[in-house]
């Protein structure tokens, strides 16, 4: 009696990942966290309509994206929103340096499916796209507590705590003075201000820099006060 080859074993395809990011070393970036822990197939978009245009070219299995693409701070959110206004079901993993609880409950409101951090180690950043890939969700610990704590019914937020740089900047602001002039004063780059004002408008919740100016006066007043 002759004996059956035994099938042989049939390996997974690899994971489609499309990574949508203004910065071309993040796809490589995938590509070395990934290797030897996910079998991955890394395609890449620098733009939100890039990346519209390669999920709808490419179907993924997941997207990666990040929330700050050029001058745009929320393209990824609006992109994100598009998405799943357009039916997309595929599991997005939100890529950002955004540790703003704000931002972070805005994006799972838009529909991602998780969010890791960038200066995440490799091993958790692949932790987080193996489960939001498996249809699960994926937020760090200490960022899903202070979603949680500002989702309690009558929870007051706590008064955000800034850097001695942040509040210098933040007083420079609530003076009316540009970003050109902060620069000048502070004897820093125009982009660092820049950034600097990003950061703060997510740590005081503010969509737009007018609506920086009147929260940097009820913080700097509250501060004074002692509140």
């Amino acid at each position: 009696m002759t004996a059956t080859a035994a099938p042989a074993p049939v390996s997974a395809a690899p994971l489609r990942v499309l990574i949508v990011d203004d910065h071309p070393v993040v796809a490589e970036g995938w590509e070395w966290i990934t290797r030897g822990r996910l079998e991955c197939r890394v395609s890449a978009a620098a733009t939100p309509l890039q990346g519209w245009r390669a999920w709808r070219r490419e179907a993924p299995d997941v997207m990666v994206v990040d929330l700050t693409m050029g001058e745009a701070r929320h393209a990824g959110l609006r992109l994100i929103a598009r998405l799943r206004a357009a039916g997309a079901a595929l599991p997005i993993l939100v890529f950002t340096m955004h540790r703003s609880p704000i931002v972070a409950r805005r994006a799972l409101q838009a529909g991602c499916n998780g969010i890791i951090m960038k200066d995440s180690p490799s091993a958790e950043i692949c932790e987080a796209l193996r489960q939001v890939a498996a249809g699960g969700d994926y937020v760090p610990a200490d960022l899903a507590r202070k979603i949680a704590l500002m989702e309690r019914p009558g929870a007051t937020p706590a008064r955000p705590r800034l850097t001695p740089r942040e509040t210098d900047i933040l007083r420079a602001i609530a003076e009316g003075l540009s970003y050109r002039e902060i620069a000048e004063r502070a004897g820093i780059s125009y982009k660092t201000v820049s950034n600097v004002s990003q950061t703060l408008k997510d740590k005081l919740g503010a969509q737009s820099l007018a609506d920086l100016v009147v929260k940097a006066l009820r913080h700097l007043d509250e501060e004074r006060d002692g509140i």
